[in-house]
């Protein structure tokens, strides 16, 4: 009797030690439900059927994943995985599940999820057009539209490349120059823009491009970055401001907050302005507005020299050249800009 009642106690028993044979602990795993880009994080976490894990029984997690890198939590019920950038289609996530090498019958091994991953956007190129040649206005045009297109894709990175051409040197510089032009004329902000210069080919181009944020903008060998202000090292024309022209096409646009960048560029840099006038009276009133102007702009009025030319009485030959003259340059290279200076008359005044 005594055998039979304690071989009766080890049958109830068994399921009580084993703590498997009467509850499976049943749980999911959980994938955003969302598309997710190739290049980013996910974390998926389990989730235990009435908050029961069979944490005293020493659980053991193992995570797998069909595609991408898990990063963290392996050997826990929660995991971060790293979707490749190269990655597409469907990422399969599982979580095996056992009680230290113990068998319990009945209890839930393992659970997967799916995740769609979406391919990783591309830079676009939205234009293209040749460097060289004289088709200034139709640069403006298209990067208007260009405008348009960045104000449109307020999170994509602008680019701008600049391709030379092999049978016009310089022909990059000259567009970059114009389109800059542009950018002040339509004050358009040039921080949004990234400008490079790119190697010289047959029949070279400027290209626009806008890369969607969490892409690589496109690779362009042996590049380099288009200088927001170069430093002149000889006396230069910066720019002119006449009654006819296209502005901005054959030289810097007339812009005075330009002007000055370029004279602080150096602290000896001198501002020597030749303005064209057919009185001294219309003369001295340019002059006072010019230079007022630069000092509002952090030109000190000892660095600025204006010049006075006399202009037959035609609107159309009226103009104001604004020079930088950099230090040490000779003056043998100073007479060739043939200063024409007149101070007011006392008749005048």
């Amino acid at each position: 009797m005594r055998a039979t009642l304690f071989l009766i106690f080890l049958m109830a028993g068994a399921p009580v030690f084993g703590q498997g044979a009467h509850y499976t602990y049943p749980f999911t795993v959980q994938c955003p439900d969302e598309i997710v880009r190739a290049g980013q994080h996910i974390t998926i976490t389990a989730n235990f059927e009435g908050g029961k894990t069979g944490d005293t029984n020493s659980p053991i997690y193992n995570w797998s994943v069909s595609q991408g890198t898990i990063v963290s939590g392996q050997g826990t019920p929660s995991t971060t995985v790293e979707i490749g950038k190269t990655d597409v289609g469907t990422l399969t996530v599982t979580l095996d599940r056992n009680f230290n090498g113990a068998h319990f019958p009945g209890v839930q091994p393992s659970a997967s999820c799916d995740v769609v991953i979406a391919p990783l956007p591309e830079p676009r190129l939205v234009d293209e057009f040749r460097t060289a040649g004289g088709n200034c206005e139709e640069g403006f045009a298209r990067l208007d539209n260009f405008f348009t297109e960045i104000n449109n894709n307020p999170s994509d990175e602008a680019l701008i490349v600049f391709y030379g051409d092999l049978k016009q040197a310089n022909a990059a510089r000259g567009r970059a120059m114009q389109l800059r032009n542009h950018f002040r004329f339509r004050k358009f902000d040039m921080k949004r823009v990234r400008m490079i210069f790119a190697p010289a080919r047959e029949n070279g181009t400027t290209q626009f491009w806008l890369t969607p944020a969490g892409a690589s903008p496109p690779e362009i060998a042996g590049s380099v970055i288009v200088p927001e202000v170069e430093r002149p090292t000889k006396t230069t024309l910066y720019a002119s401001e006449y009654m006819d022209g296209v502005p901005g096409c054959s030289g810097n646009i007339y812009d005075l907050a330009g002007y000055a960048e370029i004279l602080k560029t150096d602290t000896a840099n001198v501002a020597r302005i030749v303005i064209g006038q057919s009185s001294q009276a219309r003369y001295r009133t340019k002059a006072k507005e010019v230079v007022g102007e630069l000092r509002k702009l952090g030109v000190p009025a000892t660095k600025i020299v204006t010049v006075y030319k006399y202009v037959r009485p035609n609107k159309w030959l009226e103009f104001t050249e604004l020079w930088v003259v950099p230090p040490k340059t000779s003056s043998s290279s100073a007479t060739k800009i043939s200063w024409i200076r007149t101070a007011p008359s006392k008749r005048s005044r």
